[in-house]
């Protein structure tokens, strides 16, 4: 186990981390849900008005919203790396909360680079499958829902 500067592992200092990021994130999205959604008007996206294409990040929220509703499926096939974020935040918040409180034989999640790595291709893997549904046959992110 590798320690840092202040004495604490990686693990330990993405664990705080994660704390931090969960309480901001859960202010950011009531804000943006309920304060600022109704308030201002969608935007398209600028490369697909531009270009016809969409962007690496296209169907991130509406992937949000299917996930918020329990519509896996639909959250999956909007943009899976919601899905995968979600999966490997859970898990690796969860098994290090589990072995704060001392449970038995749990242990948390050490972090690997592949968690990066695997991102990365299911961002390039997403835009490149989503370009060719819709430039090749016509298959837009609505089309299946």
């Amino acid at each position: 186990m590798k320690k840092l500067k202040r004495g604490r592992t990686l693990e330990e200092e993405l664990y705080y981390l994660g704390l931090i990021f969960l309480v901001l994130g859960c202010i950011e999205l009531f804000l943006y849900f309920k304060v600022l959604l109704p308030q201002i008007p969608t935007f398209p996206c600028v490369m697909y008005k531009l270009w016809g294409i969409y962007c690496p990040g296209c169907g991130g929220t509406r992937a949000v919203l299917a996930l918020f509703h329990g519509r896996i499926l639909e959250s999956l096939w909007y943009h899976p790396f919601v899905l995968y974020g979600v999966m490997i935040y859970g898990g690796f918040m969860l098994s290090h909360t589990l072995e704060r409180l001392r449970v038995p034989r749990i242990k948390g999640w050490k972090f690997h680079n592949w968690y990066l790595i695997m991102a990365v291709v299911i961002l390039v893997l997403n835009f490149l499958i989503k370009n060719i549904l819709l430039r090749c046959f016509h298959i837009t992110l609505d089309c299946i829902w």
